[in-house]
């Protein structure tokens, strides 16, 4: 969740993101694929999903559920945000119900929407839960801060991501996005959890219209939602960033014209 100090109303918020990394394991590190998709953003309305634990059932099902959205036949658009759940849930439930004797795991989703555009900003979360045992998908609200923070953690490499956002978190950026997001990104780099790994996948959902899936270019590799993709002038059709956080050009990998430019602290 980012706010900001600077400019009109900066009380209220101006982007939440969502991060995942991109290696889908085998009941071990040793068999891994490092290039699938972990976050979902809705291209027609202000809801971003992704997920962690299982992977086939849950990437499959929001795949559905994000055609459904966008196609304008699973949420009605002047329901309330918590209406607007409850059709993704129901959703969800009648998926899972279909399943007859899968290799399943549990799994969670994350769902992201905005409820209200600026200058009325308002971000909601939750989380699904899936218990394969039990058969039963729970679902239950997240707390969004009320200043700049990160709104939750999960999967197997959230203690990796905590001990490299408390290093951001006590430098002399402090608690800001751009430190959360680094964080994140350096924590799969270091491959201190090794359930994790590929490339990190981004996307943001800003006070108007739907989310934005966002690119990152890492070295002289440009990846979207953890595939690799050559560079080239189409590139520049969504956002990107490097692993600062700055708005970089994909082709050239250099700042954008009027971009901020932000530097790594000393002692990380």
């Amino acid at each position: 969740m980012s706010f900001s100090d600077t400019g009109e109303s900066p009380d209220k918020p101006r982007a939440v993101y969502l991060a995942s990394d991109s290696r889908i394991t085998w009941n071990t590190a040793d068999r891994r694929w490092d290039s699938g998709r972990k976050v979902f953003a809705v291209t027609t309305a202000p809801h971003l999903f992704g997920f962690c634990g299982d992977v086939v059932l849950p990437s499959l099902i929001l795949g559905q559920v994000s055609a459904a959205i966008e196609a304008g036949i699973l949420i009605d658009p002047l329901a309330t945000a918590d209406e607007q759940h409850q059709a993704v849930l129901g959703a969800v439930r009648r998926c899972v119900a279909t399943t007859v004797a899968t290799p399943s795991l549990d799994f969670t989703i994350h769902h992201l929407t905005r409820s209200a555009d600026w200058p009325n900003t308002e971000f909601r979360a939750w989380r699904i839960d899936y218990n394969v045992t039990e058969r039963q998908c729970t679902s239950s609200p997240i707390a969004i801060p009320a200043t700049t923070g990160l709104i939750e953690s999960f999967g197997t490499g959230q203690d990796a991501a905590r001990v490299h956002r408390t290093k951001w978190l006590v430098s002399d950026i402090g608690n800001r996005s751009r430190a959360i997001l680094s964080a994140f990104q350096d924590a799969i780099i270091s491959g201190d959890d090794p359930l994790s790994g590929g490339a990190p996948q981004l996307a943001a959902l800003y006070t108007r219209g739907p989310p934005e899936q966002i690119g990152l270019v890492i070295g002289e590799r440009r990846f979207l939602n953890g595939l690799e993709v050559e560079v080239s002038p189409m590139l520049n059709a969504v956002e990107w960033r490097d692993q600062l956080g700055q708005r970089v050009d994909p082709v050239t990998g250099l700042l954008r014209s009027g971009a901020r430019r932000f530097v790594r602290p000393g002692r990380i």
